[in-house]
């Protein structure tokens, strides 16, 4: 009886391997036949793997649905598959959701509930790269720089880095915004506070340039210094460059002023 138990576990987990591979190779086979425009293949590889609960096939069907390639185009379907593949924390689908309850598109529009799944989309827990919300293409919904602009502006206040970040490269470029670059060095500050390593990288780089901003060689080194310790490693040569204009001294501080500096946490809605 023990050896039937065993045998019977170890071919449970030979079906759910086998199961996984299966599963595996129709998302493959789904996004090959999308790369070729084989658009009714891959719905038909993304379906079968989406009904068996992957989420990566159930956020890629809901593109098929939300662009109308190889299924007849339905809003609220792709709401549905967007939703099933965010609730298991695919941050895609959780941006995409977002994206669907801004417009009120498959589902009722919805601010709290848009912004809710933004911010999920950018949390470091979720399954998938951090994105870009300016880039709104291939979820249903076209580019919209002002619009963009306007929910970076709404995580912004609420104390959400990347938003930050992003919102103050918005002013800085012009794209959506009025250009200001006040208000970029503002939101760009706020991020980098926080430890966000991309805008600690861009605020060392704006002390070493002078750019929007009085140069200054120390605080240079101390903001790229930061961005380095968080793990931007592309600022390195500069941050090597902003070293050679100091003393050994101030080096030596300014290193470990950096060692000992903590992110601050922007209270919600202040700055």
């Amino acid at each position: 009886m023990r050896y039937r138990v065993k045998c019977n576990v170890v071919l449970g987990i030979g079906m759910l391997l086998e199961g996984a591979v299966m599963l595996h190779a129709d998302i493959a086979a789904g996004m090959e036949a999308f790369r070729n425009k084989d658009y009714q293949k891959a719905f038909r590889e993304y379906k079968a793997a989406a009904e068996a609960g992957q989420a990566e096939a159930q956020f890629d069907l809901g593109v098929l649905y939300a662009q109308g390639f190889g299924v007849r185009r339905d809003l609220n379907e792709a709401a549905r598959w967007y939703r099933q593949a965010a609730e298991q924390g695919n941050a895609e689908a959780e941006f995409a959701l977002g994206q669907m309850y801004s417009r009120g598109w498959g589902t009722p529009r919805d601010e709290t509930d848009a912004l809710r799944w933004f911010q999920m989309a950018n949390d470091p827990n979720s399954d998938g790269p951090p994105t870009d919300w300016a880039v709104l293409d291939g979820y249903g919904v076209q580019q919209d720089q002002k619009q963009a602009a306007y929910w970076y502006q709404q995580a912004a206040e609420h104390g959400h880095a990347e938003a930050e970040y992003n919102l103050g490269r918005l002013y800085a470029t012009g794209q959506g915004v009025p250009r200001d670059q006040e208000e970029a060095m503002r939101w760009i500050r706020a991020a980098a506070t926080q430890g966000y390593a991309p805008a600690l990288a861009r605020f060392g780089t704006r002390y070493a340039n002078g750019d929007g901003i009085a140069q200054d060689h120390r605080l240079a080194y101390f903001w790229l210094t930061l961005a380095v310790l968080h793990g931007d490693k592309s600022v390195e040569k500069l941050r090597s460059a902003e070293a050679a204009k100091l003393s050994s001294d101030v080096v030596a501080a300014t290193e470990q002023a950096a060692q000992n500096w903590k992110p601050r946490i922007t209270p919600r809605g202040k700055l």
